[in-house]
């Protein structure tokens, strides 16, 4: 991993989102290590969306992120919350995940922090999760089903996460649940994670990741939620992501 330190300001375009490096794994149920979080409600915010805030970064902090990481497969751009009138970003890339935080340096300038997880060679891997929205069900029939009563999902993993990211995490379909988090069921620790998501309660796209001194997993997709469902019974489409970190 390596950190630099970058002039923040000025204006340029956003990144460009490019196919994934790496190969495809076919999603084929997934890991059934991981258990679920319980889904919390989602807050908004008034703020601009995340072109706004890539824009306020220097182009040089934007070429030096894409040097290390490559191209860009996903991103995000927000404010930062301990200074929020100033950005961060997240960038995935073939290379490694990019993170910048808003620094001042000893001369009183403004700057970006850049930590990288670097990855190992062609180690990133994807996976497509979609999960179809379900109706509401009558409180008789939630209890009964051709199969007979349904199983509760497994307890959720005891990882170092917020509350907030628990909840946030909870509103995903389990598969997505498990490929972000199962690494880390062992001796790993989680390092870093953030999320972020943008939209409404009816929709909205979201971006999440965590990373450990050996692995980063990360998702991201959209959800579309009919007016008054639960969270269970949204639609989305996901790519979860995963990675060796070089070391």
């Amino acid at each position: 991993m390596s950190r630099d330190n970058l002039p923040e300001q000025s204006r340029g375009f956003p990144a460009a989102q490019r196919p994934a490096g790496g190969g495809v794994e076919r999603s084929t149920g997934g890991p059934a290590m991981a258990g679920a979080h319980e889904a919390k409600q989602l807050g908004w915010k008034v703020r601009p969306d995340r072109f706004h805030y890539w824009a306020e970064l220097s182009n040089s902090v934007k070429a030096h992120v894409e040097r290390q990481v490559g191209p860009a497969v996903e991103w995000w751009a927000d404010w930062d919350d301990r200074d929020r009138d100033r950005p961060y970003a997240v960038v995935l890339g073939p290379k490694g995940l990019a993170v910048t935080t808003p620094k001042v340096n000893q001369h009183g300038q403004r700057t970006q922090s850049v930590h990288v997880d670097a990855f190992v060679l062609s180690s990133l891997k994807h996976a497509v999760v979609q999960q179809h929205a379900t109706p509401p069900r009558s409180g008789l029939r939630s209890l009964m089903s051709r199969g007979g009563p349904q199983q509760p999902p497994p307890a959720a993993p005891q990882l170092a996460l917020t509350e907030k990211m628990r909840g946030v995490l909870g509103n995903l379909p389990l598969e997505a649940q498990q490929r972000l988090q199962t690494p880390f069921l062992g001796s790993q620790a989680i390092k870093h994670y953030k999320m972020y998501y943008f939209g409404g309660d009816e929709e909205l796209d979201l971006w999440m990741y965590l990373a450990g001194d050996r692995t980063v997993t990360f998702v991201s997709g959209h959800r579309t939620l009919p007016a008054g469902a639960a969270p269970q019974q949204a639609a989305w489409r996901l790519v979860c992501y995963q990675a060796d970190v070089a070391r």
